[in-house]
């Protein structure tokens, strides 16, 4: 099944080419194409996304991002002499009529359908919510005039769905001789299977029964564990984003376990030409991390690093910085693995899944994958390449993949932007 996916959640418009195929226990996903286009550089001097401006940037870019996805698949193929510019009047007016709101991406989609013969896909897939609602929109309604153009049926996707299934997807690698291999498939997936996700905008704990069958367990009762480290990286004038900033100064000690428990010791380390001295672990909270119930909570740790802040001189010193982004760092894996062990010893899950932006992070993986081998070394742990733990199309596509299975498709005139959408 080839499905091409379009992500526009937020602050990037991606577009993904996937192929895929196999049972629900051991999917294989071949990633033709993966096209992202960041608006970091959009909304920096902002300080966080403002959803008008992103909005805007996914109406520009999504044409030609769809051109550059299908080229990296072997496609498109331009119309013959006979069929280039031609285009029913219905299908030319239901697409004037859902992109009535975005006249540049109307225009530039008409154009491009003129021009290019479809591609040979199956399915149309989409994020439909959680996001912003401003820039789901644009997506969706590229998504349907696309699947009407072509004839094919769409597909709606729960993103943080996407975030639970891209710990499936694998990059093709190359060999010391240069050719192409693929890379090992995913272990068998056994369900009950639980994820972590931690993101930007969400940090939950989810069981999956089975694919597109999922529960909430427990979620952020306020700021994600994403959202803390932006803000940190804010309060140490890290700019924006500052959340793989601090994860970096925070990496330039390295962790010496010697057990599965805080504390944690680190010692001196490096990055780059950059040596610190050693360092010493501020002792912020660890929110929640005694209740009984999987919720989590980073308003306080964030609060409890403004606190601490404000005591100190200005400019801070870089051994400071380093001291305190590796000390939150800590509490807040410190939280996420302690909570994701508990939902393990409850709901004995065969299958851990972690996804979401967060997930690049060295110091979750490693300590995440230690914790769960002394602990529960019978349940396997599913980690996400890097390049799929951002937000991207392909993890879209691979989770349309398990609704199509099922001919579960949307309906195009009912489907809507879901900016506050649940699992």
């Amino acid at each position: 099944m080839r499905i091409l996916a379009i992500e526009t959640s937020c602050d990037e418009t991606a577009i993904a080419m996937v192929e895929a195929s196999g049972g629900r226990t051991r999917p294989v996903f071949h990633v033709a194409a993966n096209v992202v286009a960041s608006q970091t550089a959009i909304h920096k001097k902002w300080g966080g996304v403002v959803p008008n401006l992103a909005r805007r940037a996914h109406e520009k870019n999504l044409i030609p991002i769809l051109h550059k996805a299908l080229k990296d698949a072997g496609q498109p193929k331009l119309k013959g002499k006979n069929e280039k510019g031609k285009m029913g009047v219905k299908i030319i007016n239901l697409i004037n009529t859902l992109l009535q709101r975005e006249t540049e991406l109307r225009e530039q989609i008409i154009r491009f359908l003129a021009r290019y013969d479809k591609p040979d896909i199956n399915v149309v897939a989409v994020t439909y919510g959680p996001g912003l609602e401003p820039a789901l929109w644009v997506g969706i309604n590229f998504a349907k005039a696309l699947a009407l153009a072509w004839g094919k049926p769409l597909v709606a996707v729960n993103h943080m769905e996407g975030h639970i299934v891209a710990s499936l997807l694998k990059l093709k690698s190359k060999n010391k001789k240069g050719k192409t291999t693929e890379k090992k498939p995913v272990p068998r997936i056994t369900f009950p299977a639980v994820a972590l996700l931690v993101s930007g905008g969400h940090t939950e704990l989810v069981l999956i029964k089975d694919w597109t069958e999922y529960k909430v367990l427990g979620a952020t009762l306020d700021d994600a564990a994403g959202e803390a480290f932006d803000k940190v990286a804010r309060m140490l004038e890290l700019g924006y984003p500052g959340g793989p900033t601090i994860s970096r100064i925070a990496d330039g000690w390295k962790p010496q376990i010697t057990n599965h428990k805080s504390p944690i010791d680190y010692a001196r380390g490096k990055r780059g030409k950059q040596t610190y001295s050693k360092t010493h672990m501020i002792k912020f909270p660890r929110p929640m991390l005694h209740s009984r119930d999987l919720n989590f909570s980073f308003s306080g740790l964030k609060t409890a690093v403004l606190y601490y802040l404000q005591k100190q001189k200005r400019p801070f010193a870089r051994t400071l910085v380093a001291n305190v982004a590796a000390s939150f760092q800590q509490a807040v894996v410190d939280v996420l693995v302690a909570k994701t062990l508990r939902a393990v010893k409850t709901y004995k899950p065969k299958t851990v899944l972690l996804g979401g932006g967060v997930a690049a992070n060295e110091a979750l993986r490693l300590q995440l994958a230690d914790a769960l081998s002394a602990q529960f070394p019978q349940t396997a742990l599913l980690l996400p390449e890097k390049s799929f733990t951002g937000d991207n199309a392909a993890m879209i596509a691979a989770a349309a993949y398990f609704h199509a299975k099922k001919k579960a498709y949307a309906n195009a005139r009912t489907l809507r932007a879901e900016g506050g959408a649940r699992l």
